[in-house]
């Protein structure tokens, strides 16, 4: 049988699969390592891949990876990331000189849309657009049944939108009033501390905060659940926030359907999907598509990778090619 490994590397958890070519048939995850050098998390997938299947690895016929970006697609390396430690992450040309396979690597968003386009709800789209509301806020794009990928691979970073060009909150990247800085699981402590800055609060997060006891997106959303003062006013801005960015993502490429995904939206749909969809009809310029949770779920990135190796995308292969030629692995 022909199998193929494929990996979502994310800026939390790096998830590592065995598929064939229709679906993904075991995988296993890890927390994404946060310090080293530009080669440990090439290092640590390839550890994982070997010890979970070392024994079938003879069979496999090539790797796709769907990773967090800013990515260089020309040279397969993750560049200046945002959301880790490790700025620089060398992925392409590891995985292919270790394996002697063919590997092609995309950015994650980017991917999840191929994805969605071969094994998900976007088959038979020509406009589509893919969101991924997670550590990190980024979209793919199809346009016209042809996928967006830019000069580098980056033709999709939505989450850097500015949505509020008045604003005080600081982004990952540096910039101010991007809607990865209000909804970005990674930033979500950080908007906290700022709310707890510059206004009064009678709260247990808020004295939970101040206690110096770390403070993540998931202790933000319980306590949104217990009504407490503050989660309601940060989630009330990753609403704003979110519905202000998928009205300028519809605006811009006129898709009939989004898909949304990403761990922070797939586990509170119950509070985040209809107050973001109301706010969203009342700001966009063109007809509204169709919104709705990915049905991939946590997979979408996994099914993403799977889409980029076994349906390569055109500008994609001749790019990346030339780096497998490069190192006298054939594809």
């Amino acid at each position: 049988m022909n199998y193929y490994i494929v990996v979502d590397l994310g800026a939390t958890k790096t998830r590592i699969a065995l598929s064939n070519s229709e679906k993904i048939l075991e995988k296993t995850v890890y927390s994404t390592p946060k310090k080293g050098d530009e080669y440990t998390i090439a290092k640590t997938i390839i550890e994982a891949i070997m010890n979970q299947w070392r024994d079938l690895i003879r069979d496999v016929r090539g790797i796709g990876i769907a990773s967090i970006g800013p990515l260089d697609i020309h040279s397969g390396v993750v560049i200046n990331t945002p959301n880790l430690e490790i700025k620089r992450i060398e992925l392409l040309k590891p995985l292919a000189e270790y394996f002697r396979k063919p590997v092609y690597i995309a950015n994650d968003a980017i991917a999840a849309a191929w994805g969605e386009k071969h094994y998900g709800d976007a088959r038979g789209v020509e406009n589509y657009v893919y969101i991924t509301l997670s550590t990190g806020v980024g979209a793919g794009v199809i346009v016209d049944g042809e996928l967006l990928i830019g000069k580098m691979g980056n033709a999709h970073e939505v989450g850097h939108i500015v949505i509020n060009f008045d604003s005080n909150i600081k982004c990952g990247c540096g910039g101010v009033g991007h809607w990865e800085a209000y909804a970005g699981g990674n930033n979500l402590p950080k908007l906290l501390q700022y709310l707890v800055k510059t206004r009064r609060y009678d709260s247990e997060l808020a004295r939970l905060a101040n206690s110096g006891n770390p403070v993540d997106a998931k202790t933000i959303f319980e306590y949104y659940r217990r009504k407490d003062p503050l989660a309601l006013d940060i989630v009330d801005l990753y609403i704003k926030a979110t519905a202000a960015g998928i009205s300028s993502v519809i605006n811009a490429y006129d898709p009939e359907l989004i898909t949304i995904g990403g761990s922070v939206f797939l586990n509170n749909v119950d509070i985040l999907y209809e107050p973001i969809l109301r706010l969203v009809r009342e700001n966009i310029a063109t007809g509204l598509p169709e919104i709705k949770p990915t049905r991939l779920g946590d997979d979408v990135g996994l099914y993403g990778a799977l889409a980029l190796i076994v349906n390569p995308p055109v500008k994609l292969k001749k790019i990346q090619s030339r780096i497998l030629e490069s190192l006298g692995v054939e594809y």
